[in-house]
């Protein structure tokens, strides 16, 4: 199908996973024209690659076998690369923040916060980091790239060169959601057997700052189970 079409993508996902719905999450993820397989031995790749290629083919969709890896102990997907458990960032990405230089104009510090905020998973305090370069995006606000400023920008740049590593969630083990608050914004971390499996923060709103403290840990546990909702969490799996 020609993406060049209006809502090409989203009629394509969207027929893709219907096609693969039950198998979605169990040992395949899709992305647009992007299928994963995933199994813990060999014999369980094999088995589960015919059952993709016969739904392929009973539906009349193709695949480029140049375009095709087949069982790869590591692999490059949307940005991130997998392998053994764990999730990073793409090196290719990590060696671009290397090289960017100093921003001096806001379309080049949006392009730069933009990237960055692709991988914010990846960084704890996100929101805290990029407060006060954000600030520097506002209509209002006149450009002025002060020390502090570029003290953000290398701290950015640093905590996305230390390549933070991920781990993979295993759905039969119990999650924990590690939140906080403080006057002007939330916070938290998902972690599992002790590993971070995600960060996630945000700005609090100007009738959220007037909230009491207790109701300021509240929100931080509201926004960090809305954010993570897609995983599937039960009363028995999460603490």
């Amino acid at each position: 199908m020609p993406f060049s079409l209006t809502n090409a993508p989203a009629t394509f996902c969207t027929l893709m996973n219907q096609l693969f719905k039950e198998y979605l999450d169990k040992f395949v993820v899709i992305y647009l024209d992007d299928i994963v397989v995933y199994n813990q031995t060999l014999e369980e790749h094999v088995e589960h690659l015919r059952i993709i290629f016969k739904v392929l083919r009973e539906n009349t969709l193709f695949v480029k076998r140049e375009k095709c890896y087949f069982a790869q102990t590591e692999i490059l997907f949307l940005g991130h690369r997998i392998d053994n458990g764990s999730i990073r960032m793409d090196k290719s990405k990590v060696h671009a923040v290397a090289e960017w230089s100093t921003p001096r104009k806001v379309p080049k510090l949006r392009s730069f916060l933009g990237f960055v905020n692709y991988y914010r998973r990846f960084i704890m305090g996100y929101l805290k980091r990029v407060a006060l370069l954000m600030e520097l995006l506002k209509k209002e606000q006149p450009w002025r790239w002060s020390d502090k400023c570029e003290e953000a920008f290398q701290d950015l740049k640093a905590i996305v060169l230390k390549e933070s590593v991920l781990k993979l969630l295993d759905y039969g083990k119990p999650f924990e959601v590690h939140t906080d608050a403080s006057d002007f914004a939330v916070g938290g971390v998902l972690m599992q057997e002790g590993h971070p499996v995600a960060y996630e923060s945000r700005n609090l709103n100007e009738t959220e700052r007037q909230y009491p403290m207790h109701e300021k840990e509240m929100t931080a546990v509201i926004h960090c189970l809305r954010v993570w909702r897609h995983y599937p969490f039960s009363d028995h799996d999460l603490c």
